[in-house]
């Protein structure tokens, strides 16, 4: 018999944990369903008060001109043209070697592009440009290849174009100016 009676104590001294965790006091438990039922009431006001953005109905067409001028020489202009869904990412990837006096040059235009509509019918642009050109052409201009890296936000009118930088080689004369258009295409 005592040993039936060790095997009832050590059974029911082994449950008695078991079932203390799974007996909560009634005010816990009000207090759980309360705090869900305010989560449930916030996540239902944020839904009402940001109705999901409808899928996009029209494609943006962005424009950039760079524009490239090395002292009184005559300026030299690369234009890049995009189409994208409005609210879509997109980007170019341009790059080679150009053989000067010097050696072979490496040039890079990268251009990444995200178009927002607003109601108002501006678009906001964001923009990251790398634009690294060739650089000293003559046998006698040892100047390193100048690299422009930029990230602009910008915010254009349908179809007007804005300059939107202006910068300088600062080891040379050369300046690059950026200019964006972007159109709303329906």
């Amino acid at each position: 018999m005592s040993r039936t009676l060790t095997f009832v104590t050590v059974m029911m001294l082994a449950a008695a944990p078991a079932l203390a965790q799974t007996t909560t006091k009634p005010a816990d438990a009000k207090a759980a369903e309360a705090k869900t039922a305010d989560q449930k009431a916030a996540e239902t006001q944020a839904r009402a008060v940001q109705p999901p953005r409808p899928e996009p109905t029209v494609n943006i067409r962005v424009e950039l001109t760079i524009t490239d001028q090395r002292g009184t020489a005559a300026p030299l202009s690369k234009t890049i043209t995009m189409t994208m869904m409005d609210t879509a990412y997109s980007r170019i990837r341009t790059g080679g070697d150009v053989r000067t006096p010097l050696g072979f040059r490496p040039v890079t235009l990268n251009i990444d592009a995200t178009p927002k509509l607003h109601k108002d019918g501006k678009i906001r642009l964001d923009l990251t440009i790398e634009y690294r050109p060739t650089a000293a052409e003559s046998d006698t201009e040892q100047s390193t290849t100048p690299t422009i890296n930029e990230m602009i936000g910008v915010l254009l009118e349908d179809g007007k174009p804005l300059v939107i930088s202006q910068s300088a080689d600062p080891a040379t004369d050369r300046k690059v100016k950026i200019e964006a258009k972007a159109t709303i295409i329906k």
